[in-house]
């Protein structure tokens, strides 16, 4: 999915998430599919059949076109994702300001010990040493932490972003209700853009951060080049507690590759001793060696790191995830989901009617509408499960349904523990849930029991190695339950198998 397909996306939910009753967006127009559409013919007649995210994204087209046709406001939210870098502007103003921050100065002085180029080579070392770090540290702890320019630039984005879609106005013709709809939908889809994107904005920041940096460099060393042709630098040094051994030290293990690369021996300490005190030598073997260590250790580093960030920008554009998890697109994409998956309801020491409808829906929220259901299976307690079906072209997800109005005991922990034992076994990717039904214990309308209880059923749950979900739970909601289920699932998450 490119940039440009997630923000329709993305549009389209905010669109219908702020209009539940169809007002503005028709019930008939949010149909998932058309006929006659291109996508959906050529998938049929090259015989492939277009796959959930194909629907969406299809779907999500459509209905973008036909909210900017009624509203010119959204042809403009979705132009914001085409918002282009000067990058040609960038690296201009980068070698320009290189080559006028004179390093040395009008008295072309060059203190070999405290030169501006130096600093510059420090300042990258601790880039180089943060970009090292992020690799060892998780890196999306080490990204909600780090400070820095990235996340200045970053900001700078979502300052742009937002005052962009800020600034369109719907048309005065609508009524105050549609234009409440339209705004409230502009502020959400802006918010989920810039956090979808976000991954994609840190790496172009980092890019374009390498390349003023290279872009500096450059720019400072071609000032040195050119300032020396008709202004004369000197070099010396001075210092309170380092002597000119120290100093021949540190300037040969500074300078070692440029002195290889360029075939120029490194001054002796007694050349190095002559040049204390007042700059008087002549400086040209100094900026040979500032310009090839500059261009060892910032500029090359830095063009490497920026082309590879940009190509992983031009990658993560064009290869942007649909949040499948969230509740919106797991309603969109259920009729695509569940195929060759088999949900087996396994309700202990607790009757449930074949058909449940409320059970049903959700489990094919969860799963599925392709999913393959089977309820009414009845374990007496204490009683092994029952044998499954062993077909191997088909995943098992293994339900099993709780009634927390029993008292969770040793006997419920042994039959879990055994039916872990055989999934593991049957060797596919089959997968267990535990669900506690927690409508017949709610009847007695006492919060802080039922609480208790359920409390006691997670811990005895735990216990086992897995979560459970409440289901029928008056204090929960079915949507973060939804949302929650996928790291219930033992051993597996289901998207495996859908």
């Amino acid at each position: 999915m490119t940039l440009a397909q997630l923000a329709k996306v993305l549009l389209v939910q905010a669109c219908e998430e702020h209009d539940p009753d169809h007002k503005f967006l028709l019930r008939y127009e949010r149909e998932p599919y058309r006929q006659g559409n291109d996508l959906s013919s050529r998938s049929t007649a090259e015989g492939v059949a277009p796959s959930g995210e194909a629907k969406i994204i299809e779907r999500a087209d459509y209905l973008s076109g036909r909210l900017a046709q009624k509203h010119s406001v959204f042809r403009s939210a979705l132009a914001v994702v085409r918002i282009k870098t000067p990058v040609a502007l960038l690296i201009g103003c980068a070698l320009v300001g290189g080559f006028l921050a004179d390093p040395v100065g009008p008295a072309g002085h060059i203190n070999l010990l405290n030169f501006p180029l130096l600093t510059l080579l420090l300042w990258n070392a601790v880039a180089y040493i943060g970009l090292l770090y992020n690799r060892v540290v998780s890196r999306s702890a080490s990204d909600r932490e780090q400070p820095g320019l990235p996340r200045l630039m970053e900001w700078l984005v979502e300052l742009t972003v937002k005052g962009r879609l800020s600034r369109l106005q719907p048309d005065r013709a609508q009524s105050p209700g549609e234009v409440q709809w339209i705004t409230a939908s502009l502020a959400s889809y802006a918010a989920h853009l810039l956090h979808r994107s976000r991954g994609l904005v840190m790496t172009h920041a980092r890019s374009l951060l390498h390349m003023a940096a290279a872009a500096l460099a450059i720019g400072v060393i071609v000032g040195l080049y050119v300032r020396g042709i008709s202004l004369l630098y000197q070099a010396g040094w001075d210092s309170t507690f380092v002597e000119a051994e120290g100093v021949h030290r540190f300037l040969s293990i500074l300078f070692a590759p440029a002195s290889w690369l360029l075939s120029i021996p490194m001054p002796g300490v007694g050349a190095i001793a002559s040049l204390r005190g007042t700059a008087k030598a002549n400086a040209a073997i100094w900026i040979h060696f500032w310009a090839m260590t500059t261009l060892l250790f910032i500029i090359l580093p830095r063009t490497f790191l920026a082309v590879s960030a940009w190509r992983r920008t031009v990658r993560l554009a064009d290869d942007m995830y649909l949040p499948s998890d969230e509740p919106y697109f797991r309603r969109l994409l259920n009729p695509y989901r569940g195929k060759g998956l088999l949900v087996e309801v396994l309700a202990y020491s607790h009757r449930v009617k074949e058909a449940d409808d409320r059970l049903l829906a959700f489990l094919s929220e969860a799963f599925g509408h392709l999913a393959d259901i089977r309820m009414g299976q009845f374990v007496q307690y204490g009683d092994r499960h029952p044998q499954f079906p062993s077909d191997s072209d088909r995943g098992l997800c293994a339900v099993v349904l709780f009634n927390v109005a029993q008292t969770p005991e040793e006997t419920h922990s042994e039959f879990l523990e055994e039916l872990k034992a055989t999934i593991q076994r049957r060797g596919r990717p089959n997968m267990l849930l535990v669900l506690l039904d927690c409508e017949a214990y709610a009847r007695i309308d006492h919060e802080k029991r039922l609480k208790e209880r359920c409390q006691a059923w997670v811990t005895l749950v735990n216990e086992c190695g897995l979560r459970a979900v409440r289901y029928r739970d008056p204090f929960g909601l079915q949507d973060g339950d939804l949302q929650t289920l996928p790291d219930c699932l033992w051993p597996d998450d289901f998207r495996g198998a859908s």
